[in-house]
């Protein structure tokens, strides 16, 4: 056999153990380092799925918490409503009303918008009277608003008292 030239030997050894590394970093360290960003990029979105996840869950418990809360309001705000077919009795209401407190009332309806009732009032009588009907409107178990508002005094002792109040229908 032949000895061969040291050089040559130091060559190939480098390039032998050249060829190695990289069957070593292409087999085994690239695939690792792809598989290590698959890994992180699923870290991340299953982070992001469970924050948001968490989120909801959070306003979950929030919209929970305030259900009551929700139902007692919107109970109120159905019985703060006539219901359609009650005008007639609502306008006898108004109109015992007004009798109760010694005033003269002038009282029409007229069909509003957004399920609504407008009733014009003309009343006649005491300042006081006229006050103790305000107030007791204000005390009714539905809701009346009243727009426009205007005072007049007749004589010395009565005033003309005329608005419009606006009653929702369920």
């Amino acid at each position: 056999m032949k000895n061969k030239n040291p050089i040559l030997k130091i060559f190939t050894s480098t390039f032998g153990i050249f060829v190695i590394v990289l069957v070593i970093i292409i087999t085994i360290i690239f695939p690792t380092i792809k598989y290590i960003k698959e890994l992180k990029q699923d870290i991340q979105q299953i982070e992001y799925e469970s924050d948001e996840q968490y989120q909801k869950i959070k306003l979950l418990k929030k919209s929970i918490a305030e259900l009551n809360t929700i139902q007692e309001k919107s109970e109120k705000l159905k019985t703060s409503m006539i219901n359609r077919d009650d005008a007639i009795k609502i306008i006898q209401e108004l109109e015992n009303l007004a009798i109760e407190k010694k005033l003269s009332q002038n009282l029409t309806i007229n069909e509003g918008a957004l399920d609504s009732f407008i009733f014009n009032f003309n009343i006649r009588g005491n300042f006081y009277d006229t006050l103790s009907y305000l107030d007791a409107l204000q005390h009714l178990p539905y809701y009346v608003i009243i727009d426009a508002i205007n005072w007049t005094k007749v004589d010395e002792n009565t005033v003309s008292l005329v608005f419009k109040a606006t009653i929702f229908t369920k």
